[in-house]
């Protein structure tokens, strides 16, 4: 049997690859593959010799009362909790934390009996992978939760590397009779950059052919940071839209009001801006740009989650990004009405941000695979353009040119520690030299206001990220210095 690529490096991903290959052929006209081809090649921060204060280690913990893997490098540390669904937990950049937790069930483990349709769903929080599309109306469609099996029951977990520069952690659920699925999610962890790899593997371990997408889904805190019994006001999701989008807007929502104002299309139909309110409500897109962010402005920190879009194949709920507010409402889910209480306790306060993989179709014991990257990073709002592999931008890069000096200016988030640099090229391309302008951490927010000695005959200069090896991590901006050209960003800016 013909097996195809059914993965490979992201866009993002590239960006960081010293080489890479590229996919051939049209769409995906037959079967879905078994199992997905490894790369053969790894992004080059994970080749590279890490600076020594930043190395992976892995350890064995508890968060919050529950017993988790802890996996770090010092800039990022991520909390694997097997005995709750195998979810991640937590995830923390410095001493900021990203993901809601329910505080209520913290360090609980519950049984079955406990976490059911009639004793209500144990929402533990953190991040949690379901088989999509949710329906009720066929055995094609996922109950939703609570679903203990896949949702709350105790994952076996193994290490499966603890080196200096990278651990990664394997959780494998039950076998779920029921949707004929087994998961297995690998977390890995790199020395030196915030970047966490997480590999989600769906397993058909039933004896009838099965069809479905991995839903992966993220539910951000969404609490003020400084009164936690109010919404934060000041919590946003980008979800950059598809400009041959088959929806007219781009985008639709599943369930809620269609005039909800958490929803707001910015830039020329480029962008959904998603500005988390306290009230109910859905937004899909089929979003063809493998990536999405979320920026809570009170923390001054931001989530990009990047993964590989495929235009021909189809999707559950015909999206590839998804985003529901936690809030009090009633919506439709079809055959019934759900109503939420405007109660914090019962409704808490959280984002979800979902990305949704492309239907697989398996016969028994085939297997598929889809893997997503989380890069986190401190920045304010708003996001401006797309990410790179560098990092994020709140505040374009600028230059002004005047008597033999140039000011640079730009506010950046950074995914690896380094330094800012700053270089100056000619017309005809020509390197005229590099200025290291600043230390950059990603810890911290990026803001460049400096003013450096202009190059004779500089006609553009851009603004990159060095590691600690010298390595170019990626590109924040480009400005033309001549001010008979326009200036074309690198990249769309929304």
């Amino acid at each position: 049997m013909l097996k195809r690529i059914a993965r490979f490096l992201t866009p993002f991903a590239l960006l960081t690859a010293s080489v890479f290959f590229v996919p051939t052929g049209g769409g995906y006209a037959g079967r879905t593959p078994a199992r997905s081809l490894r790369s053969l090649f790894l992004p080059r921060f994970a080749m590279a010799t890490p600076a020594p204060s930043y190395s992976a280690r892995i350890e064995k913990t508890q968060y919050r009362g529950w017993n988790v893997y802890k996996l770090t490098n010092g800039l990022v540390s991520l909390y694997i909790a097997p005995d709750i669904g195998g979810r991640a937990i937590q995830l923390q950049l410095g001493d900021q934390e990203f993901f809601f937790v329910n505080g209520d069930l913290a360090g609980k483990v519950l049984p079955e009996s406990e976490n059911n349709l009639k004793s209500g769903w144990a929402n533990y929080g953190g991040d949690k992978m379901w088989p999509g599309p949710e329906g009720w109306m066929n055995d094609q469609e996922w109950p939703s939760i609570p679903y203990y099996i896949l949702d709350g029951s105790r994952y076996q977990a193994q290490v499966l590397k603890e080196t200096p520069e990278e651990v990664a952690v394997r959780v494998t659920s039950p076998a779920d009779p029921r949707s004929g699925v087994q998961f297995a999610r690998t977390f890995h962890v790199y020395a030196g950059t915030t970047r966490v790899k997480v590999e989600q593997l769906m397993r058909n371990i039933s004896r009838r052919d099965i069809r479905w997408g991995l839903w992966h889904l993220i539910q951000n805190d969404a609490a003020d940071a400084r009164d936690p019994s109010r919404p934060n006001p000041d919590l946003y999701m980008y979800i950059p839209l598809n400009p041959r989008s088959q929806y007219p807007n781009g985008y639709y929502n599943p369930y809620g009001d269609a005039r909800h104002p958490s929803y707001e299309v910015l830039h020329g139909g480029r962008m959904l801006r998603v500005h988390y309110l306290y009230r109910v409500g859905k937004a899909a897109a089929d979003s063809n740009a493998g990536w999405y962010a979320v920026v809570n402005g009170q923390k001054n920190i931001g989530l990009v989650e990047s993964f590989t879009y495929f235009p021909d194949r189809e999707y559950p709920d015909g999206a590839s990004v998804e985003t529901w507010n936690d809030g009090p409402g009633t919506i439709s889910r079809g055959p019934f009405d759900q109503v939420l209480p405007e109660d914090p306790k019962k409704t808490p306060y959280f984002l979800e941000s979902e990305v949704l993989s492309p239907y697989a179709a398996l016969q028994p014991g085939e297997e598929y695979e889809f893997t997503v990257y989380w890069s986190p990073t401190r920045m304010p709002n708003p996001l401006r353009g797309a990410p790179s592999s560098a990092g994020t931008i709140s505040e374009l890069f600028s230059a002004e040119a005047e008597a033999g000096q140039v000011h640079l200016r730009g506010v950046f988030g950074v995914f690896v520690p380094g330094t800012l640099e700053a270089d100056f090229f000619s017309v005809m391309g020509e390197d005229l030299g590099h200025v290291t302008l600043q230390a950059v951490d990603p810890r911290e927010v990026a803001k460049l206001d400096k003013t450096v000695a202009l190059p004779s005959g500089a006609f553009r200069v851009n603004v990159l990220v060095r590691d600690a090896d010298g390595e170019n991590r990626g590109f924040l901006g480009n400005v033309i210095l001549d001010r008979n050209y326009p200036n074309r960003p690198a990249t769309p800016q929304p």
